[in-house]
């Protein structure tokens, strides 16, 4: 059986990733669902240094994860899982920042300012001040990409193929023609696939912020 290298449970025991905590606007509208990152339950590192919360994942045809969103708590010195074939992107979430160290130098990730490395390279990091956690994005080079952005004032978005929207503080409203002001409190967001409707998006209150994560297909090579 071919293992999947985003899912740490199937790289450690071949069993399926658990079900992640999302609710469908409707049955017939699988393409919009609703995110509680406060619900998802902690997984394993793939090289057990860590845990994360997978809040969303794509899978190709052969059912092995193209793309994932998760994040993790990190509390001391640790070495990031090497994912071969993969871009990842991090992002701090809250006051702090994190020291990345690799074969090809290093990177300071700080709050709301998204660093971007190969999932090929050995990456680790040193002891951080106090404990932190990160939005971490990751996409197989092949596949897909990923842009990922920090909003603090209202803005319109036309969703991507994939469309993630998550609120790290403060209150945000989502309305489009299928969504009507739905509220999106403190961590947590909307999964949109394959919707292209705008969106329009509002924050409530001081020091709001949102993570927008556009997932976009990579057109394949052209035959040689």
């Amino acid at each position: 059986m071919k293992l999947d290298p985003l899912n740490p449970v199937s790289r450690d025991t071949g069993e399926g990733l658990r079900h992640l905590k999302t609710q469908r606007v409707e049955e017939t509208l699988p393409s919009v669902r609703f995110l509680d990152c406060t619900s998802v339950a902690p997984e394993p590192w793939a090289n057990g240094g860590g845990t994360t919360r997978t809040l969303a994942r794509g899978t190709n045809p052969a059912g092995i994860a193209d793309w994932r969103v998760s994040l993790a708590d990190l509390k001391g010195a640790a070495r990031f899982s090497q994912f071969t074939g993969f871009d990842r992107t991090m992002l701090v979430i809250g006051d702090g920042a994190v020291d990345l160290h690799s074969q090809d130098g290093q990177l300071l990730a700080q709050m709301g300012q998204p660093v971007h490395f190969s999932g090929d390279l050995h990456v680790w990091i040193s002891l951080p001040t106090k404990p932190v956690q990160v939005l971490n994005v990751m996409t197989r080079r092949e596949a897909c990409r990923a842009s990922v952005s920090v909003a603090t004032n209202a803005l319109r978005i036309t969703p991507a193929s994939v469309q993630l929207l998550i609120s790290l503080s403060g209150q945000w409203t989502a309305s489009s023609a299928l969504l009507k002001n739905v509220k999106l409190p403190a961590m947590h967001g909307i999964w949109i696939e394959g919707r292209s409707e705008e969106l329009d998006l509002h924050h409530v209150g001081p020091g709001a912020k949102l993570v927008s994560i556009a997932i976009e297909p990579v057109d394949p090579s052209p035959v040689q």
